[in-house]
């Protein structure tokens, strides 16, 4: 021991670092199989009174529905990105990412300085082109007049007749510029197409709007759903209006949900179908979040072991089965709901209260 005083790890030997850590590693596996725990000795029945007592279970093969997990992402079905539809400098934003709106809502607004000259020019134009035509009608009607009382001639009436198409015609255009000019004006005024939640925002007060330039994301909460897309292969197992198990771990949410869409192309490079499956509205859950969807594939032949039958002892798994009189201890190897991949055999009985014979 003196040999080894005041040895760090860093200058101990290779071999005798390697014997300790390797001797660690044993004990570490020894008390997971569960060497250091008391051994659970095995048992014989002396008499069938005792064997009655027993709660035991035969196991039989038996059919068990195979599913297969597919990745699937949380989506609105109703959604918006709100565009410019002018060039203008942002005047104000109303709302931030995680507001709530209601449809009509503003939420932003432009600068319409210009956008308002310019509606009150329409509007002046077109008060003067309301006046022409005023004019026009009683010169029109002043000469039909004088037409029948032969004063004036064809082609002085057919003059003024001209005057009054004019001067309606420039009259209905004044009032198309001055609509136009207001319908501009009110693309200055931005506001929300249906109730929903602001999900992003890349604009700020000051800066320059451009058509098509995106401002606001907005989605409906009460429409998400579920994308996923599923093999070509298991298709028949999820039609329109199917029931699908689904998962969505971040929230702890485990539900059903019914096939809504299914899309009606493949994709050539993954051979799958984009299915899309119906959630129950909830305020904690967001678009974009990771879901899992089982769909049914095929049936096989498998052993399940009672839940009750199981035991574990440090990380493994054993069950005690009942074999000529006598109570013995088995390891087994199970997968997701009891399903035994090793230890265990068709016809086996297994004991459905273990700890009460130790």
């Amino acid at each position: 021991m003196k040999a080894f005083k005041g040895l760090s790890i860093q200058k101990m030997p290779k071999p005798v670092l390697g014997v300790i850590l390797f001797s660690a590693l044993a004990v570490l596996f020894l008390f997971m199989a569960g060497v250091f725990t008391p051994k659970l000795s095995e048992k014989k029945i002396h008499s069938n009174h005792q064997f009655n007592n027993l709660k035991t279970q035969v196991l039989l093969q038996q059919k068990v529905q195979k599913q297969r997990e597919f990745t699937a992402t949380v989506v609105a079905d109703q959604k918006a990105i709100l565009a410019a539809r002018l060039t203008a400098k942002i005047a104000e934003v109303l709302v931030d990412v995680g507001a709530q709106v209601k449809q009509g809502d503003i939420l932003i607004r432009l600068e319409s300085t210009d956008l308002d000259a310019r509606v009150n020019q329409t509007e002046q134009a077109l008060s003067s082109a309301q006046s022409q035509l005023n004019i026009a009608r009683k010169q029109y009607d002043r000469a039909q007049a004088l037409l029948v009382k032969k004063l004036i001639s064809q082609a002085d009436f057919d003059q003024a007749e001209s005057q009054l198409k004019t001067a309606n015609a420039n009259f209905k255009q004044a009032k198309a510029t001055v609509k136009e000019a207001e319908t501009t004006y009110g693309f200055s005024i931005i506001t929300a197409p249906f109730d929903g939640i602001v999900n992003s925002r890349s604009i700020n007060v000051g800066d320059t709007a451009t058509p098509g330039m995106n401002l606001l994301g907005l989605y409906n909460p009460k429409t998400l759903q579920l994308e996923v897309n599923i093999s070509e292969s298991l298709l028949s197992k999820a039609n329109l209006g199917s029931i699908l198990n689904y998962q969505i771990p971040s929230f702890d949410i485990k539900s059903q949900g019914n096939v809504v869409e299914v899309s009606p192309a493949t994709d050539s490079t993954s051979r799958s179908f984009l299915l899309k499956i119906a959630l129950q509205p909830t305020e904690k859950l967001y678009p974009g979040s990771y879901a899992r969807v089982w769909v049914d594939s095929d049936t096989a032949e498998q052993l399940i072991v009672p839940s009750e039958a199981v035991y574990q002892v440090g990380q493994l798994d054993y069950v005690k089965v009942l074999e000529s009189g006598e109570i013995k201890t088995k390891l087994v190897q199970l997968a997701d709901n009891f399903q035994v991949r090793k230890g265990l055999n068709n016809g086996d009985v297994v004991l459905l209260n273990p700890l009460s014979y130790q």
